[in-house]
């Protein structure tokens, strides 16, 4: 075959260019574009650690920030508390206080009744022994026909009264 008897006569010739062309790709792409590869890979790695480096101190001043709106919280509701707990004191003692003066208002108005209601049933009281004694009077008068002063009628009448 003749195809394989030419290839010691060129054979030589096939391999330097295979070498020169390997040589040319080499020195294009591994002096060329693999440092502008390598920069972009660098450049990548960078940019993830800044960012990874920016999100760890965000979630530390997410998490700072957390802190003191929980401490802010509890204050504000310890507060709350202490203010909720100032008002019931002061509602008790305002509620003790009127009841106080409603009570000794009702005190004093019960001893106005009382004084009211013994002066009315000592006033009835008398009207009850004038009354008796004219029904006294009438009686003597008009049973005996003796004429008895109304002093007699009315001591007589204190004295039934009394036993």
């Amino acid at each position: 075959m003749p195809q394989i008897d030419q290839i010691s006569s060129i054979y030589a010739s096939q391999l330097v260019w295979l070498l020169l062309v390997f040589a040319i790709i080499y020195v294009v792409i591994g002096r060329g574009m693999l440092p502008k590869i390598e920069g972009t890979i660098h450049a990548r790695a960078d940019k993830v650690s800044g960012d990874l480096a920016a999100a760890e101190a965000a979630r530390d001043a997410a998490s700072q920030l957390d802190r003191d709106y929980h401490a802010e919280m509890d204050a504000a509701h310890h507060g709350a508390a202490g203010a909720i707990q100032k008002a019931k004191d002061e509602a008790v003692r305002d509620t003790e206080l009127k009841l106080r003066l409603a009570h000794d208002q009702i005190a004093e108005r019960m001893h106005h009744s009382e004084l009211a209601l013994a002066d009315a049933r000592a006033h009835a009281f008398g009207e009850i022994e004038n009354v008796a004694a004219d029904a006294v009077r009438d009686i003597v008068a008009r049973l005996s026909g003796a004429d008895v002063n109304e002093g007699d009628a009315l001591v007589a009448v204190r004295a039934s009264l009394a036993a």
